[in-house]
């Protein structure tokens, strides 16, 4: 499959898209682009999409970083976009294991990034894709310089109604023991994370994954594609959000629904590996994690503790932005880029200020 190019998307110019072949049944596809022409590069920046997403939903984003002076690398992860499915059913966002996704990104920027652009390289990474490169960026060090990453799964965000759910069970259990127990906290807390997902979803998930039933979709889950944009919880800009819908309608072979149990499974285990206490100071690679002030979808809670936890990760967040911080509204997106451009030229700066000491 070669890239989608329609009206409102059209495919940024200079483009070459392949497959790259892992195992001699999965096949990757891939796209890159030189920096824009009239520029000079300043490095190479590889995207690192989250779950659900493929190219050409970045295509906006490419522009952006080409006209920085940027040669970009973009890939769909296995299991989505472009890239072989893993199911029988291609509407299932299915894998088993996290480490199949860090072998897809160790292959493409040995195969691709390092292999057809001049560094410095640089990283991208947003949600599920920011998770697969904060689980292994002991090994990415030597291939990646810094790495800018939006809104990371790191925990699951809880549900409006989970507090309210919280408080009536604590309310009948105060009932039933005559005010001995579920009295209400002194301070009331919104939890940082989806106590309701953690506690039953990833347990009834493992139990799935270890059996056969980890093929199927998550509670409540669907192969739908698309919802209103009322009913969105990524991004507060309608025009952006019904751009990428349009794809998904008119090619919906791109697109996936819902996770399945297994897929659930192996994020909670990769979401807990960092919240290990030697996650934070195994994190060599510089980094600038981004959240999102109102994010429905990951918990930014969650993001803040870790950075507080590592010395190689600094930290912004976009005050009322939703999840999708790259396809947000532009006065999100500006703040945005404007972090990415005083982060990532960091290379370049500390080289000047070395070289002036040195004078």
């Amino acid at each position: 499959m070669s890239l989608i190019d329609t009206k409102d998307n059209p495919i940024p110019d200079g483009a070459v898209s392949g497959f790259l072949e892992m195992n001699g049944r999965i096949k990757l596809r891939y796209a890159h682009w030189p920096a824009a022409p009239g520029e000079s590069c300043r490095g190479t920046v590889t995207i690192l999409q989250g779950r659900a997403e493929f190219i050409e939903k970045y295509f906006e984003v490419v522009s952006d970083l080409r006209s920085r002076g940027y040669a970009v690398v973009a890939f769909d992860w296995r299991g989505q976009g472009g890239s072989t499915r893993l199911t029988r059913s291609p509407a299932r966002g299915h894998v088993t294991n996290f480490k199949r996704y860090q072998q897809d990104l160790l292959a493409i920027l040995k195969n691709v990034s390092l292999a057809t652009y001049p560094g410095p390289h640089f990283a991208l990474a947003h949600s599920t894709g920011g998770l697969i490169l904060m689980s292994c960026s002991q090994r990415l060090r030597t291939m990646l310089d810094r790495a800018v990453i939006t809104a990371p799964l790191l925990a699951i965000a809880p549900r409006d109604w989970e507090s309210d759910l919280t408080a009536a069970l604590r309310k009948l259990l105060r009932i039933l023991t005559l005010g001995l127990f579920g009295r209400p906290q002194l301070r009331a807390t919104r939890p940082s994370t989806s106590r309701l997902t953690e506690t039953l979803g990833f347990g009834l998930a493992r139990i799935c994954a270890w059996t056969f039933l980890g093929r199927l979709y998550v509670p409540g889950g669907n192969g739908k594609l698309t919802l209103p944009f009322e009913e969105n919880r990524q991004t507060a800009d309608r025009q952006r959000y019904h751009r990428f819908s349009k794809i998904l309608e008119e090619h919906p072979e791109i697109g996936i629904g819902s996770p399945t149990m297994s897929w659930l499974n192996a994020a909670a285990k990769a979401m807990k590996s960092m919240r290990q206490r030697s996650a934070g100071p195994e994190m060599r690679l510089p980094c600038l994690i981004l959240g999102a002030g109102r994010d429905r979808i990951v918990s930014t809670p969650a993001i803040e503790e870790f950075v507080s936890r590592t010395k190689n990760a600094s930290y912004i967040e976009i005050s009322g932005a939703e999840h999708e911080l790259l396809v947000e509204a532009d006065r999100y997106r500006d703040q945005v880029w404007a972090a990415f451009d005083a982060f990532v030229p960091g290379l370049e700066a500390d080289l000047v200020l070395d070289q002036a000491g040195a004078e």
